[in-house]
Protein backbone atom coordinates (compact mmCIF):
# COMPACT_ATOMS: atom_id res chain seq x y z
CA UNK A 1 0.00 0.00 0.00
CA UNK A 2 3.05 2.55 0.65
CA UNK A 3 4.62 1.92 -2.51
CA UNK A 4 1.13 2.74 -4.31
CA UNK A 5 0.91 6.04 -2.39
CA UNK A 6 4.67 6.82 -2.91
CA UNK A 7 4.12 6.20 -6.63
CA UNK A 8 0.78 8.06 -6.90
CA UNK A 9 2.88 11.02 -5.32
CA UNK A 10 5.89 10.38 -7.25
CA UNK A 11 3.48 10.83 -10.45
CA UNK A 12 1.96 13.67 -8.92
CA UNK A 13 5.31 15.72 -8.83
CA UNK A 14 5.83 14.53 -12.11
CA UNK A 15 3.10 15.76 -13.70
CA UNK A 16 3.79 19.16 -12.10
CA UNK A 17 6.95 19.93 -13.28
CA UNK A 18 5.24 22.06 -15.81
CA UNK A 19 3.04 23.81 -13.55
CA UNK A 20 3.34 26.99 -12.48
CA UNK A 21 6.28 26.79 -9.60
CA UNK A 22 4.79 29.31 -7.25
CA UNK A 23 2.17 31.82 -7.08
CA UNK A 24 -1.96 32.39 -6.44
CA UNK A 25 -4.46 31.18 -8.46
CA UNK A 26 -7.52 29.58 -9.35
CA UNK A 27 -7.26 25.49 -10.71
CA UNK A 28 -9.80 23.65 -11.68
CA UNK A 29 -9.29 19.87 -11.74
CA UNK A 30 -10.57 16.53 -9.86
CA UNK A 31 -10.03 15.47 -6.54
CA UNK A 32 -8.07 12.20 -5.75
CA UNK A 33 -7.88 10.37 -2.69
CA UNK A 34 -4.08 8.85 -2.60
CA UNK A 35 -3.97 7.03 0.56
CA UNK A 36 -7.23 4.90 0.35
CA UNK A 37 -9.27 2.60 -1.57
CA UNK A 38 -12.48 1.58 -1.30
CA UNK A 39 -16.12 2.99 -0.83
CA UNK A 40 -15.90 4.09 2.60
CA UNK A 41 -12.44 6.44 2.21
CA UNK A 42 -13.62 9.57 2.04
CA UNK A 43 -15.76 9.41 5.40
CA UNK A 44 -13.41 7.16 7.01
CA UNK A 45 -9.51 8.44 6.19
CA UNK A 46 -10.08 11.37 7.83
CA UNK A 47 -10.97 10.57 10.84
CA UNK A 48 -8.88 6.63 10.68
CA UNK A 49 -5.57 7.69 8.69
CA UNK A 50 -3.50 10.43 7.13
CA UNK A 51 -4.77 11.03 3.37
CA UNK A 52 -3.44 12.81 0.85
CA UNK A 53 -5.33 14.36 -1.66
CA UNK A 54 -4.57 15.58 -4.89
CA UNK A 55 -6.28 17.86 -7.24
CA UNK A 56 -5.30 16.85 -11.10
CA UNK A 57 -6.14 19.02 -14.12
CA UNK A 58 -5.32 17.49 -17.59
CA UNK A 59 -1.62 17.20 -17.35
CA UNK A 60 -0.84 18.78 -13.83
CA UNK A 61 -0.84 17.75 -10.02
CA UNK A 62 -0.89 19.15 -6.86
CA UNK A 63 -0.84 18.00 -3.19
CA UNK A 64 -3.82 19.57 -1.46
CA UNK A 65 -3.06 20.93 1.83
CA UNK A 66 -6.16 20.88 3.47
CA UNK A 67 -7.62 17.30 3.51
CA UNK A 68 -10.80 18.54 5.50
CA UNK A 69 -11.69 20.88 3.08
CA UNK A 70 -10.59 18.16 0.19
CA UNK A 71 -12.28 15.18 1.55
CA UNK A 72 -15.92 16.19 0.41
CA UNK A 73 -14.58 16.45 -3.21
CA UNK A 74 -13.31 13.16 -3.85
CA UNK A 75 -13.69 11.92 -7.28
CA UNK A 76 -15.72 15.37 -7.98
CA UNK A 77 -14.51 18.03 -10.79
CA UNK A 78 -13.98 21.48 -8.39
CA UNK A 79 -12.25 24.92 -8.65
CA UNK A 80 -9.51 25.20 -6.25
CA UNK A 81 -8.20 28.75 -4.93
CA UNK A 82 -4.98 28.76 -3.50
CA UNK A 83 -1.10 29.43 -3.79
CA UNK A 84 1.39 26.88 -5.60
CA UNK A 85 4.18 26.34 -3.36
CA UNK A 86 7.41 24.37 -4.02
CA UNK A 87 6.30 23.39 -7.49
CA UNK A 88 3.87 20.61 -6.71
CA UNK A 89 1.98 21.52 -2.88
CA UNK A 90 -1.29 23.65 -3.32
CA UNK A 91 -2.15 25.73 -0.57
CA UNK A 92 -6.07 25.73 -0.49
CA UNK A 93 -7.73 28.73 0.91
CA UNK A 94 -11.08 27.43 -1.10
CA UNK A 95 -12.55 24.24 -2.82
CA UNK A 96 -15.96 24.86 -5.12
CA UNK A 97 -17.60 22.05 -6.98
CA UNK A 98 -17.80 22.86 -10.91
CA UNK A 99 -20.99 22.63 -11.58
Amino acid sequence: MKKWVFSLLLAALCLASDAPKTGAGVFTGVVHDNKCVGPACATECPISKDPVYTLQAGEDAWVLSDARKSAPYVGKKVTVTGTVVDGYKLNVISIVAVR
